[in-house]
């Protein structure tokens, strides 16, 4: 783990602990850090940590990464972006823990948002990211198929302002998911799917998922 993770990872664990001195501490230490790019690397460093960094660690460094990351994105080359957007998608494809994987919806979905404003690419601007959640909606595994509809449900607004051209394949994942023999799976797409329909309640695309 590289000096900077290292830091960053003992202050986050500071903040899982019952310890208010320790926690006001940490987050004192934490600001000026927060404020420096390269706070990133180190924060998706120590979600990755698996085995090494406690899964409460690792998911407050999700949390915050997810918090931060928009302040810092624009200042990052194409290929630093393309590399973190892979870091998380691997992240997502094999994190065994809900409550990190879950951290790290969050972070995708906010990566996708920054993504898709930014106006270099439109819809196209994380096309990996769609195709991860097309694999997943269909995996054998369950979780990988909650997983699909988790990250549709945090996308709700970028998806409805920017990616109506994904709508019907869109309608076709939900429309198979409904029928999912899991219930964790009908869960996850219907409230995703509800989201959606009242976020496009006014406008005509909504007839996509009727």
């Amino acid at each position: 783990m590289s000096e900077d993770a290292a830091k960053m990872a003992q202050l986050l664990s500071a903040l899982t602990h019952p310890n208010t001195e320790a926690i006001r501490e940490a987050e004192v230490a934490l600001k000026p850090l927060l404020k420096d790019a390269r706070s990133v690397p180190a924060l998706v460093e120590v979600l990755k940590a698996r085995g090494t960094q406690p899964d409460a660690v690792r998911h407050v460094a999700a949390v915050v990464l997810r918090k931060r990351i928009g302040g810092h994105y624009a200042k990052f080359d194409a290929p630093t972006k393309t590399a973190l957007k892979t870091e998380i998608l691997s992240v997502l494809a094999n994190e065994p823990e809900r409550t990190v994987r879950n951290g790290a919806v969050g972070v995708a979905a906010t990566i996708c948002r920054l993504e898709c404003s930014s106006g270099d690419a439109g819809g196209a601007a994380w096309p990996e990211l769609f195709q991860f959640i097309a694999a997943a909606a269909s995996d054998a595994n369950p979780d990988a198929r909650e997983l699909a509809f988790l990250l549709l449900s945090e996308m709700t607004e970028t998806i409805g302002l920017h990616l109506k051209p994904q709508f019907p394949s869109m309608a076709t994942l939900f429309a198979n998911a409904l029928t999912d023999t899991e219930v964790k799976v009908q869960n996850s797409s219907v409230k995703a799917l509800g989201q959606l329909l009242s976020y496009l309640a006014d406008e005509k695309e909504v007839e996509n998922f009727a």
